[in-house]
C-alpha cells in the first residue's frame, strides 16, 4: 500500500473533480494518506462555509482516525532525539497541544467566526515571516553576489542544484538554523556534531533543508521570476519536510510541484512528487 501525502491544492481539486467519491473510495482502499496540521488550516481558511465544511470532511474521510501530521519545528527535534538515541521508528503525527485541530476536522461545523478570525491570522503570520525575510534580505544578498567573481555568481544564481551543492558545503546554514531549535543541552553535542548528524542520517532535515535553500535560490539569489506570485511560500516550502513521512506527495499547485521534483532525491530512498493529473491517474487505474 502506497503511503501519499497530499498538499491542501490536491484536496480541493478531489472535491471538485466529478468523480470526486469514487476517488475517495479508492484512496480509501489502495493507499495510506497523510495530511497535516497545514492542510487543516489552509482548509478551514476557505470563506464559502458549505464548501470549507465539505473539504474537512473529505480530508477527515481520507486520513481515518490517524493523526494530522506535526509541525515541521517539532519533526526537526524529534527527529535529531530519534536519530541520536538510535531509535528506529518516529512518531510524525501532531501533539496534544494541537487538540483544537483535531475538533476542526471532526467538527468543521463548530468553526464560528471568532476561530475562522484566529486561523486566518494563524495563517498570515506563517507567510509573513517567510515573505519578510527574502523581502528584506534580497537586496543584501543580490549586493553581495555582485560583488563576486563571475565564476561563483554562476554557482550561486544559474540553477537549484548549483546552488545547493553550493550551500551544501557551508556548515554556517545548517548550525544557525540549529542555534533557533532549543535541543542543544539535551543532547549535549556541540552545533557542527549536530549538523554532521542529521545531514547524514535525518531525511526530515535533509528535505527541510533543501526546501529552504530552494527559498533562498528562487527569491533571494536569481535574477528573474523571484516573486511570491511566481514562487512557493512559506506554508508550500515548509510542507517539503513531509516528503520524509510518504512515497508519493501531490500537489494541484504547479510552483510548489517544480521545488517537490527537485528536493525528492535528497532522501534516501526514491520518492516521488506528482501533479494532479498523474495522481488521479494511478487512482482511477487501480479501481
Amino acid at each position: 500500500m502506497k503511503t501519499i501525502y497530499l498538499d491542501t491544492s490536491a484536496i480541493n481539486y478531489i472535491y471538485d473533480d466529478s468523480r470526486s467519491d469514487r476517488i475517495t473510495s479508492i484512496l480509501k482502499e489502495k493507499a495510506r494518506i497523510y495530511l497535516s496540521i497545514f492542510n487543516i488550516v489552509e482548509l478551514a481558511c476557505e470563506k464559502d462555509k458549505n464548501r470549507r465544511i465539505g473539504l474537512i470532511k473529505i480530508a477527515k474521510k481520507l486520513i481515518g482516525n490517524y493523526l494530522p501530521l506535526a509541525m515541521p519545528g517539532e519533526l526537526l527535534k524529534r527527529s535529531l532525539i530519534s536519530i541520536c538515541f538510535g531509535k528506529k521508528n518516529m512518531n510524525n503525527s501532531m501533539s496534544k497541544d494541537w487538540d483544537a485541530i483535531w475538533i476542526a476536522l471532526n467538527e468543521p461545523e463548530l468553526i464560528d467566526n471568532e476561530e475562522y478570525s484566529e486561523i486566518i491570522t494563524w495563517k498570515k503570520n506563517q507567510e509573513k515571516w517567510y515573505q519578510n525575510m527574502h523581502e528584506s534580505g534580497r537586496p543584501k544578498i543580490q549586493k553581495a553576489i555582485q560583488q563576486l567573481p563571475k565564476s561563483e555568481q554562476k554557482k550561486l544564481t544559474y540553477s537549484f542544484s548549483r546552488t545547493i551543492t553550493y550551500y551544501s558545503k557551508q556548515q554556517d546554514l545548517v548550525t544557525s538554523l540549529i542555534d533557533n531549535i532549543s535541543f542543544n543541552n539535551k543532547l549535549k553535542l556541540r552545533n557542527d556534531e549536530i549538523a554532521q548528524i542529521i545531514i547524514t542520517h535525518s531525511e526530515h532535515w535533509r528535505f527541510f533543508l533543501a526546501g529552504m535553500v530552494y527559498g533562498l535560490y528562487s527569491r533571494s539569489l536569481r535574477f528573474q521570476n523571484y516573486g511570491k506570485k511566481k514562487n512557493p511560500g512559506s506554508i508550500d516550502t515548509q510542507q517539503s519536510i513531509y516528503l520524509s513521512t510518504s512515497d508519493i506527495i501531490v500537489t494541484a499547485d504547479n510552483y510548489q510541484f517544480r521545488m517537490m521534483r527537485l528536493l525528492v532525491p535528497f532522501g534516501h530512498i526514491k520518492r516521488y512528487a506528482w501533479n494532479y493529473k498523474k495522481f488521479r491517474e494511478w487512482v482511477l487505474s487501480n479501481a
